[in-house]
């Protein structure tokens, strides 16, 4: 058995986990783009230019962040964006203020969580009814936009194409009712896009199938799990065994 990963390690692969994701949103779309710099990664998707979710900004480097600001922001004007967001963990206040400055609103602080799989509960009972399967990421764009109330702006519109994101998809009957997503870097599993449409909830879909997902990841020799929470899903996540480990605030600049 490899070593067990400290709370220190596991905060740094959840902060860690937003590049990923930013990654694949500036990915998922024709006429998406990346900026990378030294110390920063950016997504810009016109497709979705409401989305500050979609439009994010990632950096491990303040200096960069600063120094590169206005440039990003030229960068979103010029590809129609209005609402684009820079991730700043709880620890770097310097940045926050600066964001603040400069017209960014703090618009929301996922928590930051994680899990050593070796830790992972064993698999819940599959819930009655339903049954795992392949899923296309067209379908899990659909689920999360009808899960968080989006319209077509939503996830159909920045994440409908193959990303490095594998969706593991629950059906009913043959219909999707439930996906999560992850993407593995390094050793670690981070998950997002988890969805199950309000008509299907209370049932324990997502539970069971993330469960699914990181016992496989953990069967390919992954260590850890990581992932941004809502303070709604937080307590969710802590059963299945991931740490609060801080939060990673979300400055809006919106037009």
């Amino acid at each position: 058995m490899g070593r067990r990963l400290d709370e220190h390690e596991l905060r740094r692969r959840a902060i860690a986990g937003v590049r990923d994701e930013v990654e694949a949103f500036g990915s998922g779309a024709p006429d998406s783009a990346l900026v990378r710099r030294d110390g920063l990664l950016a997504a810009v998707v016109p497709a979705a230019p409401q989305r500050s979710i979609f439009n994010s900004v990632f950096y491990d480097d303040p200096a960069a962040l600063a120094a590169g600001i206005d440039s990003l922001r030229d960068a979103y004007e010029a590809h129609g964006v209005r609402a684009w967001t820079v991730w700043v963990p709880d620890s770097d206040r310097e940045t926050a203020r600066l964001l603040g400055a400069r017209g960014h609103a703090l618009d929301g602080a996922p928590r930051a969580m994680a899990m050593d799989l070796a830790g992972l509960a064993a698999e819940p009972p599959v819930p009655a009814g339903i049954e795992p399967g392949p899923i296309s990421a067209a379908a899990c764009a659909e689920l999360n936009d009808r899960a968080y109330g989006h319209g077509a702006d939503g996830f159909r519109a920045a994440l409908a194409a193959e990303t490095a994101i594998r969706w593991h998809g629950a059906f009913a009957g043959g219909e999707p009712v439930g996906c999560v997503g992850t993407i593995e870097v390094g050793d670690d599993c981070c998950v997002t896009g988890v969805a199950t449409p309000p008509e299907h909830r209370g049932r324990g879909i997502a539970s069971w199938l993330m469960v699914r997902a990181l016992a496989g990841a953990r069967e390919a020799g992954l260590a850890s799990a990581s992932l941004q929470a809502s303070q709604a899903g937080a307590p969710i996540y802590e059963r299945l065994g991931f740490r609060d480990l801080g939060f990673v605030e979300m400055w809006e600049l919106r037009r």
